[in-house]
């Protein structure tokens, strides 16, 4: 039996630059013919965050411009499809056509996420149950050892409505969650979002677009709990590996992640199983035994699968010390803010913080190097608490040869 998958893209956000010639503003974009409406405020990063609507005054695009920080490129913003634009089946090829109209240069995926809805498992198991025997033991899961879970907490029980693996800065996350239950307004009693209601009209998944209910052969009509597995690909990932059907990488050539990977339906049905191998893989747990040899949990079937891809291993490295002391430097820094009483201190914390928070986001940039500028200004604030006052030059050839001799977590 043919099965339709609703698979789907549920967030796509690309970084990019824009030309230097003409800056893609509120004016450039309104002499466009767009309709477009500017917020009334920014975001930490960003002074501009502008929404652009299309021929049926319907919002089509979200573009976050103008950083407020010299770490960032004037020309680095991101361009987002809102979420009824990424069910179209050609969304990819949309954000790439719009980047090519309007001269963006592409720099990399700064979020993608895709999903799949279903009532049950190919299997024919229960996610729900599922979620309750893998919370009680039953099953261990294989990679994204970080698990949350959320749910309700009644007298009767516990009602668990969504599992997430990974933690936040993971390349990769994964949730598994009740659809329906986000979908439905308590105070209108209504269901939102009616691309994602046509989408399961269209797989078969309801067939009352409005109830998103559900006939059964007998004639009784329910409403069925639609679950979504979904995974975000963050910015971490910029390449691709084949793993060819018996199993072994293709190492000779790696793949880079952009938009082509997701520009039809038939790459996106490829892209999730290829995460599902990877990041939804589950073993029966038996005490005692390796999990290697554990007998698998399986969940979906798939058919005439040819390939799957694979993450760059150089890209999901755990955390690493840097990445760890300078989680802790922000933190120390925060903390030192809020205790002193010296606004002089105050202000260097603040310009310390804001530097380090938005090292990554520079990293991905691809502009300016200004990680060494970064690294000065600790160095300067090192000195300012000493009390003693240097120019930018004099700082940076005395941070340059200081960091010959120590490592940047032992500066302070």
């Amino acid at each position: 039996m043919t099965v339709t998958r609703c698979v789907n893209l549920d967030w796509l956000e690309v970084a990019c630059l824009e030309p230097k010639s003409e800056p893609r503003n509120l004016w450039f974009w309104q002499k466009a013919g767009f309709e477009v409406h500017q917020r009334d405020y920014g975001t930490r990063v960003f002074a501009e965050v502008l929404t652009l609507y299309d021929t049926h005054g319907e919002p089509f695009l979200e573009i976050r411009r103008a950083p407020k920080t010299s770490i960032l490129i004037p020309e680095y913003c991101t361009l987002r499809l809102v979420n009824r634009y990424c069910y179209f089946d050609n969304a990819a090829a949309i954000m790439r056509d719009f980047m090519q109209k309007y001269d963006y240069f592409f720099q990399r995926i700064a979020r993608v996420d895709i999903c799949m809805d279903f009532e049950k498992f190919d299997t024919g198991d229960d996610p729900y149950k599922f979620i309750v025997r893998y919370l009680n033991g039953t099953y261990s899961k294989i990679n994204q050892a970080n698990v949350h879970s959320h749910g309700t907490d009644r007298w009767d029980g516990r009602d668990w409505n969504s599992l997430s693996w990974g933690s936040p800065t993971s390349a990769i996350g994964t949730k598994l969650y009740d659809k329906t239950m986000e979908l439905f307004d308590p105070i209108t009693q209504q269901y939102k979002k009616p691309w994602i209601r046509e989408a399961w009209l269209h797989c078969g998944l309801v067939d009352n677009f409005t109830y998103c209910t559900k006939t059964k052969p007998d004639g009784s009509v329910y409403t069925p709990r639609i679950w979504r597995l979904e995974f975000s690909i963050r910015s971490a990932v910029k390449k691709w590996f084949v793993i060819n059907p018996d199993g072994r990488e293709n190492k000779k050539h790696s793949i880079p992640n952009t938009l082509e990977m997701y520009d039809e339906r038939a790459k996106l049905l490829v892209m999730f199983i290829s995460l599902v191998h990877h990041y939804f893989h589950f073993k029966h747990y038996y005490p005692g035994i390796r999990k290697d040899r554990c007998p698998d949990k399986e969940l979906f079937r798939w058919h005439n699968q040819e390939f799957l891809y694979k993450v760059a291993r150089e890209e999901v490295l755990p955390e690493t010390k840097a990445d760890r002391s300078q989680t802790s430097l922000i933190s120390k820094l925060k903390a030192l803010r809020e205790k002193t009483i010296e606004q002089r201190i105050k202000q260097s914390c603040t310009v310390l913080i804001d530097a380090l928070e938005n090292r990554r986001i520079m990293a991905d940039a691809g502009g300016r190097a200004e990680l060494e500028y970064i690294e000065a200004l600790q160095w300067a604030f090192k000195w300012q608490i000493k009390g003693t006052h240097m120019d930018e030059t004099a700082l940076i050839n005395e941070y340059r040869e200081m960091m010959k001799l120590m490592k940047l977590g032992e500066i302070f």
